[in-house]
């Protein structure tokens, strides 16, 4: 399942992120399917993408799963 957590606010704007409880692969191919490029990727920490809110509001509309942010923690693929 592909999971998003709420926009926050930081000094380079607003986003949040997007992380997968399955596979790296699950997250890289519904990151393509929603126009995202791979160099966006940022493997430090937790695999994650992080998404301006247009980008959100597309990826919840495709299926992701709208979760706090430290259920999308706890959930994340490591």
């Amino acid at each position: 399942m592909i999971l998003v957590d709420p926009i926050r606010w930081h000094p380079s704007g607003e986003w949040c992120h997007m992380v997968s409880d399955e596979s790296v692969e699950e997250l890289h191919e519904f990151a393509a399917k929603i126009g995202l490029k791979r160099k966006s990727f940022q493997s430090v920490s937790r695999p994650h993408y992080d998404l301006r809110p247009s980008t959100r509001r597309l990826a919840v509309s495709m299926g992701a799963e709208e979760v706090g942010m430290r259920d999308l923690v706890r959930r994340a693929v490591r």
